[in-house]
């Protein structure tokens, strides 16, 4: 059985690409998503410097993911049920700045602006990512979406979508927060070969009937449930260094003992 990975995410831990890098690296992390940008997620990293300084980390740390996460700023569908051509524009360029630094997945959230509430929302985003997985196909990579439906509900945004190129985010403390059950969503999404096979793991910003003790308690039964590879351990550190390590300790160690 292959070592699970154990990655760090660079949005939370700074808006400087480079600062999480060499914090991911002190932590012990194995590999570091990185986040796109924009807004007050720092510099978009299509800046030149940006997507140098980019390229610079992949040499020390392999960076197998880019995140998207200003499109939770921008909302992924319009309110008449399409896509928002806005969305689309950073999420092209952020495609573009993926590729060339190697990355395997373009993660894409829906939160907040992008968060699947009503119909018109999920057609939208369903359109968004069916033209996104035909774009990544064709790059040899693969779309990454993650929201706080339940597994049946995101299962049905993806029949909508239909590209084989989309792979479901399991986020457990976005699931919990939502009510959801993360064992639940790893059944159903694993039982349709669509889970992404790098779970995120951070606690819940509510305290919830569904949780006894820490998710991190609790990580090795749901990896018994599914083929994960990696995993991105995603609470706040920005002011917090020394829980990122410990964190990335108590990942390495439940994936040793699933």
């Amino acid at each position: 059985m292959e070592a699970i990975s154990v990655a760090a995410p660079q949005w939370r831990i700074s808006t400087c690409r480079t600062a999480a890098a060499r914090a991911a690296l002190a932590a012990g992390a194995d590999v570091l998503h990185l986040d796109f940008g924009g807004a007050h997620r720092g510099r978009m990293l299509d800046h030149p410097a940006e997507l140098a300084a980019a390229w610079a980390i992949t040499q020390d740390l392999p960076v197998p993911v880019l995140a998207v996460n200003h499109v939770n700023d921008i909302g992924l569908a319009l309110d008449s049920g399409r896509a928002n051509p806005a969305a689309l524009d950073v999420l092209w360029r952020a495609l573009d700045c993926a590729h060339r630094l190697g990355a395997e997945v373009l993660h894409v959230p829906g939160f907040r602006r992008s968060l699947p509430k009503d119909d018109a929302v999920r057609s939208g985003t369903a359109e968004v990512l069916r033209m996104l997985g035909d774009w990544v196909s064709r790059m040899g990579m693969v779309v990454a979406y993650e929201s706080p439906l339940s597994g049946r509900d995101a299962l049905t945004v993806a029949g909508d979508v239909g590209n084989p190129a989309l792979r479901l985010v399991l986020d457990t403390g976005n699931l919990l927060d939502a009510g959801e059950s993360p064992e639940d969503f790893a059944d159903l999404v694993q039982a349709a070969g669509l889970l992404l096979p790098c779970l995120h793991i951070k606690e819940p910003q509510e305290a919830t009937a569904l949780r006894r003790g820490t998710v991190l308690d609790d990580l090795p039964a749901l990896l018994r449930r599914t083929r994960a590879s990696s995993l991105l351990v995603e609470n706040d550190y920005r002011q917090q260094p020394a829980l990122l390590r410990e964190d990335i300790r108590r990942a390495r160690a439940a994936a040793g003992s699933r």
